[in-house]
């Protein structure tokens, strides 16, 4: 069952653990260690939809990442805007830079239960233990939490894409694509680069099903006047580990929670 962690003051915040289990990245000899290795300072999360919760997805390897976020939901009383810019902060000081995310990266469970209003990623290789000092670090600071929030910290599965396709004016095509709303229906959050001869298109996000990719990759190609396969797609970057998604348990198959504490200051 998800955890919800209920913040009514600074500090001594109670956080619960679910192993990750099961959940094996794709590694080459000799690399660093994962970052899920770590991820059992809280909650492990997995993707969206497949009768399961997560979509049927064949673009793995280094195209699916592990990422840990932070799903906040404040009572009427919380400053969102303020609360933000603490974690933004409080990530610099760590050398951490937090970014935007779907809610749909995360459990469903949990989003029925939480419904959280403000969602953030750490970069690729931040760990729970590093969200954990980004809670601490703000906790302190007055106000953060007046009148209470609760917090959903884990690892989560994202996809981590390149579209790509050849064109003679990629500045034309980008501002079709912007304007026909193609990508931003199917993806939401997203990165346009103009390059030369060539359109890109970074999305680091919720898993996409094979279906909505093949989709993605039709809407691009439509008004770049080719065909659905020359759109390459891609990992966004060669670095880092990959996730091989039939080594992945089902959505819901981690192990019994186990409380963990933070110590207080």
């Amino acid at each position: 069952m998800p955890v919800l962690i209920s913040v009514l003051r600074p500090v001594a915040v109670v956080l619960l653990v679910f192993g990750l289990s099961g959940c094996t990245a794709v590694d080459q000899p000799g690399s660093a260690a994962s970052p899920a290795a770590d991820a059992v300072a809280l909650t492990g999360v997995e993707g969206s939809d497949r009768g399961n919760g997560r979509p049927q997805v064949s673009f793995d390897g280094l195209m699916v990442r592990r990422r840990v976020v932070v799903a906040i939901s404040p009572n009427a009383t919380a400053d969102l805007v303020a609360l933000r810019g603490q974690l933004d902060q409080a990530a610099d000081s760590l050398r951490l830079r937090l970014s935007d995310i779907a809610p749909t990266v995360l459990d469903a469970e949990v989003l029925e239960q939480l419904a959280p209003e403000l969602i953030i990623a750490l970069p690729e290789g931040g760990t729970v233990s590093d969200a954990g000092k980004i809670l601490d670090l703000i906790s302190s600071s007055d106000g953060a939490f007046r009148g209470g929030v609760q917090l959903h910290v884990g690892s989560v599965l994202v996809h981590d894409l390149r579209f790509a396709v050849l064109t003679r004016d990629p500045g034309a095509l980008q501002e079709s694509i912007d304007r026909e709303g193609i990508l931003s229906d199917a993806l939401g959050n997203y990165r346009m680069t103009a390059r030369t001869n060539e359109l890109r298109i970074d999305y680091t996000g919720p898993l996409l099903s094979d279906d909505l990719i093949q989709s993605v990759r039709a809407g691009i190609a439509r008004p770049a006047d080719a065909e659905p396969d020359e759109v390459s797609v891609s990992p966004r970057s060669a670095a880092g580990l990959g996730v091989d998604m039939k080594m992945e348990p089902a959505p819901g198959e981690q192990t019994a929670p186990t409380p963990h504490n933070q110590p207080a200051h």
